[in-house]
């Protein structure tokens, strides 16, 4: 069930969008001063938004997602499917791109088709073990041809169905996490959306680590920790306040390299915007660690993850 907040937070929203479009259709008429104060109001609907209300522009289905962002930043995509042991998994795409004529490889969770709802078929992003072994298999594909990795992380978590612990979930998602530290080639992660648990754990991590300001980044998600501590969703408000995942949270703790701006609204009402910002970043990134050789970005990454352990 949604929390009331929220809803009247969409609803907000919504009848301000409206709002816009409405005026936008004005002809013959002077609306810059009215088109103006629509966007102060939007404006001030988001000014200090709360964890949650973040978590629920993460999680908008307009969004734009991962096959969005290679669109829109790499050209000459080439998917692979398969894990070459089980069988493929929608939850999670991956292949072969071109950026600026360096030859990459991309990975990254899809939550539907573009311009679909059909969650159900991707199990709304979130990956079996035949999806961790298709990323390990690109990863390796990439490290021997030496091409630089970039993923793209929008999942809710791990697909927790039994299926997926009889064909070794937790172990697949250990070998992912072990794939992503130890490759010997560049690797750029973007957190684009919701990112939970170990399903983000997966491919969450890289040499550099860029976040969109309104995604949301935890160990769990709020639900679940609501429902562990307190034996129901009921406080995931308070939950998202604990787990402190939103892009400005892990900036300041130094788990996140770079932060991409949102426009008012989040990411979905200037979606192009948002990508060619993205872009830039990991054409920066990308520069920058290719010109570290392996050693030292090997060497360099060990410390990066070492960093983040917690000290005992």
């Amino acid at each position: 069930m949604k929390d009331r907040d929220s809803e009247r937070f969409i609803d907000i929203d919504n009848a301000l969008k409206e709002l816009e479009h409405s005026i936008a259709e004005l002809t013959d008429v002077d609306t810059s001063e009215l088109r103006e104060k629509v966007q102060g109001l939007r404006e001030d609907l988001y000014r200090g938004i709360s964890r949650w209300e973040q978590i629920e522009i993460a999680r908008s289905f307009a969004r734009p997602g991962t096959q969005d962002f290679i669109e829109g930043i790499f050209s000459d995509f080439m998917e692979v499917h398969g894990d070459r042991a089980y069988g493929e998994d929608p939850a999670i795409i991956g292949g072969l791109a071109i950026l600026d004529n360096i030859p990459v490889v991309v990975i990254g969770h899809k939550k539907h088709s573009k311009n679909k709802r059909d969650y159900i078929h991707h199990n709304y992003g979130m990956a079996m073990p035949a999806g961790h072994r298709k990323a390990i298999r690109l990863m390796k594909l990439a490290e021997k041809f030496a091409k630089p990795v970039i993923t793209f992380v929008d999942t809710p978590g791990a697909y927790p169905g039994p299926e997926a612990e009889s064909q070794g979930q937790a172990f697949s998602i250990a070998q992912c996490i072990s794939s992503v530290a130890s490759i010997k080639t560049p690797v750029i992660s973007c957190i684009i959306g919701e990112a939970g648990s170990g399903g983000a754990l997966a491919i969450g991590f890289g040499d550099r680590i860029i976040m969109l300001e309104h995604a949301f980044y935890s160990a769990i998600s709020p639900e679940g920790y609501s429902s562990i501590i307190f034996e129901d969703t009921s406080n995931r408000k308070k939950a998202a306040d604990v787990l402190k995942g939103t892009g400005s949270d892990l900036l300041a703790a130094g788990i996140v390299d770079y932060l991409i701006p949102e426009p008012t609204g989040g990411a979905h009402n200037s979606p192009q915007l948002v990508i060619e910002a993205t872009s830039k970043v990991i054409r920066y990134c990308l520069k920058e660690l290719l010109s570290i050789d392996t050693d030292m970005l090997l060497k360099k990454r060990a410390e990066k993850i070492e960093s983040l352990l917690p000290k005992v």
